[in-house]
């Protein structure tokens, strides 16, 4: 049976795709944008989300993450200190905003990348394997089931940032009211 990795993978599937999407449907001025300087830009919420998913795949299929793999700390030009976990986690707010996003298209194609290793690294899992102890990424066990419903919460929660942002600049989002 595969009832719950079924389920975690098509959930996973859909908010990836509303975040690529939410990238490709945003100005290059909006996705650096920030109301104020407690607010993280688009560019930052979409890329810790991919940080994440690229953790997690690393964490499911033993591989090294994309964002090593590809240098691209030294690639687009990085500070050494990116947060906990190399993702934003706890980063300054004064540093958060100073990150050197890339263009759109180098954006999107790490973004389309780590969801596609993190959906892919997923797919290995079988209902018995999801229920396993790993590391929550937070320096505590938990079934990975949980840690990766943890995740989907989260990266959802940033989802909502995004669309709000794209709110207060004109643009809409997915949801409809």
């Amino acid at each position: 049976m595969r009832e719950r990795v079924a389920i975690l993978a098509a959930r996973l599937a859909i908010t990836h795709r509303q975040l690529a999407d939410a990238l490709e449907r945003v100005s290059d001025a909006d996705r650096t944008w920030q109301p104020a300087p407690t607010s993280p830009s688009m560019a930052f919420h979409l890329w810790h989300a991919g940080r994440f998913a690229d953790r997690w795949a690393a964490v499911i299929s033993g591989a090294a993450q994309r964002w090593y793999r590809e240098d691209l700390t030294v690639k687009w030009g990085f500070p050494a200190e990116q947060g906990a976990g190399d993702a934003g986690m706890e980063l300054p707010d004064e540093q958060a905003a100073t990150l050197p996003f890339p263009g759109r298209d180098q954006l999107a194609t790490y973004l389309r990348g780590a969801f596609s290793d993190l959906e892919q690294a997923v797919g290995t899992l079988d209902d018995e394997s999801v229920l396993r102890p790993a590391d929550d990424l937070f320096g505590e066990q938990a079934p990975l089931l949980d840690s990766l419903t943890r995740h989907l919460a989260h990266v959802n929660r940033h989802l909502g940032m995004i669309e709000a942002l794209r709110g207060l600049r004109g643009g809409h989002g997915t949801a409809t009211v």
